[in-house]
């Protein structure tokens, strides 16, 4: 049996990138902008993003397993928009949050996948 390599952008590795980033920015909100109003907003926004990682990982699964959109899968789909979009809309309209560390949090994911795609580039 012959071994490919695989040259696809792994959801795993972006996941896991995402989590050390996540580990990374609190450590980093701790030592150098430490406050609880901090910490919570950085926490709250790379918690966000990284729930939307997972829920959209374990659609994505379903809907290959699947082999496409069932009415469930768009409902829970459907679902996954509103609670994350609601969640950052009400995190940021209804709390004193510090709003530039909430949307470092969030921006994380695109860090990861970035960082992900070098990996990638470099393993060719």
């Amino acid at each position: 049996m012959t071994e490919t390599k695989s040259k696809d952008i792994n959801i795993n590795l972006i996941f896991y990138l995402n989590i050390a980033l996540f580990v990374v920015g609190l450590i980093s909100v701790a030592l150098f902008r430490f406050s609880a109003k901090n910490l919570i907003s950085f926490f709250l926004g790379a918690f966000l993003v990284t729930l939307n990682l997972y829920w959209l990982k374990r659609l994505g699964t379903k809907l290959l397993q699947e082999g496409g959109f069932k009415k469930r899968l768009a409902i829970e789909w459907g679902c996954k928009v509103l609670v994350i979009f609601g969640a950052i809309t009400i995190i940021i309209l209804k709390s004193s949050i510090n709003l530039l560390i909430f949307l470092f949090g969030l921006s994380i994911l695109p860090i990861a996948i970035i960082f992900s795609c070098v990996v990638l580039f470099l393993k060719r």
